[in-house]
């Protein structure tokens, strides 16, 4: 404010001095060119010695006039200029911070800090809420970014601002600098994650709050997707970490678990020597023993790192097929319904056919056993097969839907663990999705999770495609299928 009154002075100093300095550069040009010419004049217009006094006034008159309106003339004009080239400079201003505004990559609100209302707002402002920005103004601001649940460690808008009902009364503003972030319901109802960040502006009397609020809709995508890649590197390493484990294990179990299965087998065949209870548990100690057995046997699969010594070329739909046909007659049996759809346009996959069919029939297996513990009629199984385009590549997602009973919330995160099952009592080991994890990882693919208790369970599997030379094996021999 003091360098505007210091500028205001100067330019009152200077045009003193400019008129001072006209002002005697035009009485001297007066004097000595147009004085004399002048005079003559009009001695010659009222002649005689009686005109004396008039012609004496008039001469002072004209002298008087000339001088003044010559410096105003000059001093007007000049003064003109200065304002014009101001004016110019002002509008170039404008237009360049209009056009700052306009195409700024952040949303600005501009809201009067008396009553919140928005004065104005950019482009980017509307976009970002989905209204046009001359929709917004006069509206008030904590109304338009109606809160739809603050996040972790901020408040709402509202809160944010002071622009509650008690408030509305002529509260002073209350800007917040530092980022803060807020979630708020868009033009479309959908909840929208905002940063958003207030500070004040006073022009004159008048004060206003600059909002500027980002959209995050983004940057919680990309965290989303780094936790997930997170998330499966810490499995692939606990994977790996336990296949070392499992190798050393599963031999030093191998040779006395075979003796004992076969001793109890000689005992069983010399069956005479004892009852029937004895015999039972003869029985008994060979079954749990060959289950330990079939444990021991996926140990030793889990821990063998030879996934590419026997990659091929695989239809994945020939590899579907295969694997429903061992479970046909268990689906109908159980009431389920099975549909594949597997669409034409599906590439081979390099891989090995019969790890993938584990795979599947894993994925397989944990459906039936889900829609089996379901108590409703309407039991469905689909695989759906589509290629896709995922940043660059060809990809062949496979999707396994189970309407059954879903996975509690708790679970979800556990269900790739090994040794984690719901159904140690009926024979499960919590390896089948540990080793589909490490096989689908081997071949440079992924497999995810979503599921809702009591509504249904999807696995979706995704492996980069193949170019196939010839039409994939595809829905003319399984598509649409029903068991």
């Amino acid at each position: 404010m003091g360098m505007k009154k210091f500028g205001g002075a100067r330019l009152i100093l200077f045009f003193v001095i400019l008129t001072f300095v006209l002002t005697l550069v035009v009485i001297y040009t007066w004097e000595g060119l147009l004085m004399k010419p002048l005079y003559s004049y009009v001695e010659s217009l009222y002649p005689g010695p009686e005109n004396s006094d008039y012609r004496w006034r008039v001469a002072q008159r004209i002298e008087h006039f000339f001088i003044s309106s010559t410096v105003d003339a000059i001093v007007v004009t000049a003064l003109l200029l200065l304002v014009r080239r101001q004016q110019r400079e002002l509008r170039e201003s404008e237009e360049r911070y209009r056009a700052v505004f306009e195409q700024a990559g952040d949303g600005i609100g501009v809201v009067r800090a008396t009553n919140h209302l928005v004065v104005e707002v950019n482009k980017k402002f509307g976009d970002i809420l989905g209204y046009q920005p001359n929709d917004l103004q006069g509206k008030h601001i904590c109304e338009l970014l109606e809160s739809g649940g603050a996040e972790s460690g901020s408040g709402t808008l509202s809160e944010l601002m002071l622009c509650g009902p008690r408030n509305r009364g002529g509260r002073a503003p209350a800007p917040f600098p530092a980022e803060a972030e807020i979630t708020v319901n868009s033009a479309a109802g959908s909840l929208l994650p905002l940063s958003a960040s207030c500070s004040t502006l006073t022009t004159g009397k008048e004060t206003f709050l600059i909002l500027i609020i980002r959209d995050l809709t983004e940057r919680r995508r990309l965290e989303r997707q780094q936790d997930q890649m997170r998330a499966q590197l810490f499995q692939t390493s606990k994977l790996a970490s336990l296949g070392e484990l499992s190798a050393g294990v599963a031999h030093e179990i191998n040779n006395p678990l075979s003796a004992v299965i076969n001793f109890a087998q000689l005992l069983k065949d010399d069956g005479d020597a004892r009852g029937e209870t004895n015999q039972m548990m003869v029985n008994g100690i060979i079954d749990e023993g060959r289950r330990i057995a079939a444990i021991v046997t996926n140990l030793l699969t889990f821990a063998r790192q030879d996934s590419y010594a026997a990659s091929e070329q695989v239809e994945i739909g020939r590899v579907i097929a295969d694997a429903m046909s061992l479970f046909g007659h268990q689906l109908k049996r159980d009431g389920i319904s099975a549909v594949i759809d597997i669409d034409g346009g599906v590439g081979p996959i390099l891989a090995s056919a019969s790890r993938l069919r584990q795979v599947i029939v894993n994925l397989i297996s944990n459906a039936r056993h889900a829609l089996r513990a379901d108590p409703r009629q309407s039991k469905i199984l689909r695989i759906t097969v589509r290629q896709v385009e995922s940043q660059g590549r060809r990809h062949v997602h496979i999707e396994f839907f189970d309407n059954g009973v879903g996975i509690p919330e708790e679970n979800i995160d556990k269900v790739f663990d090994p040794f984690f099952t719901t159904r140690r009592n009926s024979g499960g080991t919590g390896l089948g999705l540990s080793l589909s994890f490490a096989i689908i990882h081997d071949y440079g693919g992924r497999i995810t999770v979503e599921s809702e208790p009591g509504g249904f369970t999807r696995f979706i599997v995704e492996l980069p495609a193949k170019a196939a030379e010839e039409a994939p094996y595809a829905e003319g021999s399984v598509g649409g299928r029903r068991a």
